[in-house]
């Protein structure tokens, strides 16, 4: 990582096609910070008649340029989207690991968009990014999902961050929220039914090797 960058992953789950790009740095200068970026994407690529849940609507999970530096707090992240509750542009803000993981991934966020025919789960580290099944993890709640994620990929505690949903957002209740290394909830304004809409389990972001912060 050096510097806010601006690398974005775009994951089409039509295609199935994981992208990663670079922002201007116009764009990056203009429109600070996590929800700056997302509220950015939402406007530009999202038409003003689509519903919360079509898969023309995006899911943004960003960081801010304060990511994964000695500040506290600096592991909070930005979820922006058009939510259930209003049918209009929403963000959430949660704690956790996922923003530092996300920039020392080199990422400053996640573009989401599209809806997969069955249920999948995100996982990515420093050089890659992969969509994997998830269907043995419907019905699982966001405590026990985490906890089988990384025992399954084999990370302790601390070496991944998970942003998960469980059976109320994958049955689209309107309320539900996207919850971080298990109690740190994006909650505002249904985000969670958005991630349920899309088919998308959960997201893992690895702690690159070697890096303690």
């Amino acid at each position: 990582m050096t510097g806010y960058e601006g690398s974005i992953l775009r994951v089409d789950l039509d295609k199935e096609k994981l992208e990663r790009c670079i922002l201007p740095e116009k764009t990056l200068r203009m429109y600070l910070g996590g929800t700056g970026f997302g509220a950015k994407i939402l406007y530009d690529e999202v038409p003003a008649g689509a519903k919360w849940s079509d898969p023309e609507n995006r899911l943004i999970i960003a960081s801010g340029p304060l990511n994964a530096t000695a500040i506290g707090g600096s592991g909070s992240v930005s979820v922006v989207s058009k939510g259930p509750l209003t049918d209009g542009a929403g963000c959430s803000q949660a704690n956790g690991f996922f923003g530092a993981y996300l920039r020392l991934c080199s990422l400053n966020g996640i573009v989401i968009y599209g809806k997969d025919d069955g249920l999948k789960y995100l996982y990515l580290d420093s050089e890659s990014e992969d969509l994997l099944d998830a269907e043995w993890l419907r019905d699982m709640d966001t405590y026990k999902t985490p906890n089988l994620i990384k025992h399954y990929h084999g990370y302790k505690e601390r070496d991944m961050s998970i942003a998960s949903i469980g059976p109320a957002e994958e049955n689209l209740v309107k309320f539900a929220g996207i919850f971080f290394d298990h109690g740190y909830s994006a909650s505002h304004n249904g985000l969670g039914a958005v991630m349920g809409a899309k088919n998308l389990s959960h997201c893992d972001c690895e702690r690159p090797k070697g890096n303690s912060n």
